[in-house]
């Protein structure tokens, strides 16, 4: 009679330590993928994760916040003329349409018309401008836009920036294109644009 009861206790003890088995696996599992043991207010958890911080904000949750190496350049603000200053010379005018002034970097764009029946170089080394105060400045070779070239009947555009900046007693500039060569290029190979404002 007792052995009889002993073989029903123990197919019961068997499933018991089954499930007590599979619910520590399964405690392990949560532990590793989780970072937390139990359900709900029962749980308790194994793992601190890193704080958090979404673009823009820093850990300490100042918005914005930047090195001195990634802060933002603040440029001058850019005084703009609008209008038409121009001169034709043979075949070939040049006409100057907006000057831009930030900081005193004086930038000049200009349209080229071509009316002849042979191509033009204008170099951009041959730029030059003189203001109302007798300096002289040349075109960056570095940070202007220049096309060079126009093609026969066809007109083309681009920017000239002066070097160095213009001085803050400038009021006009002169601005004198030289060098220019082709088969009906006007003569002298220089075409003179004046009396350009520099904006304030």
């Amino acid at each position: 009679m007792d052995e009889t009861r002993q073989r029903k206790k123990n197919p019961a003890l068997t499933v018991g330590l089954v499930v007590l088995g599979v619910l520590v696996l399964l405690g392990a599992v949560q532990a590793v993928t989780v970072g937390s043991v139990g359900i709900g207010a029962l749980s308790v958890t194994l793992r601190a994760d890193a704080p958090t911080t979404a673009p823009g904000t820093s850990a300490d949750g100042v918005v914005g916040t930047t090195s001195s190496s990634e802060a933002p350049v603040v440029t001058a603000e850019t005084k703009v003329a609008v209008g038409s200053w121009k001169q034709a010379r043979g075949l070939l005018t040049i006409e100057i349409t907006r000057v831009e002034n930030t900081g005193g970097q004086l930038r000049l764009h200009v349209t080229l018309v071509n009316a002849s029946t042979a191509k033009m170089d204008l170099p951009l080394a041959s730029i030059s401008a003189v203001d109302d105060g007798k300096r002289s400045y040349s075109a960056s070779l570095a940070t202007s836009k220049w096309p060079v070239t126009v093609a026969k009947n066809a007109s083309t555009s681009g920017y000239v920036e002066l070097d160095p900046r213009v001085s803050g007693a400038s009021r006009t500039v002169a601005v004198t294109f030289g060098g220019i060569v082709g088969q009906l290029a006007p003569t002298g190979g220089s075409v003179t644009v004046a009396d350009i404002p520099v904006p304030r």
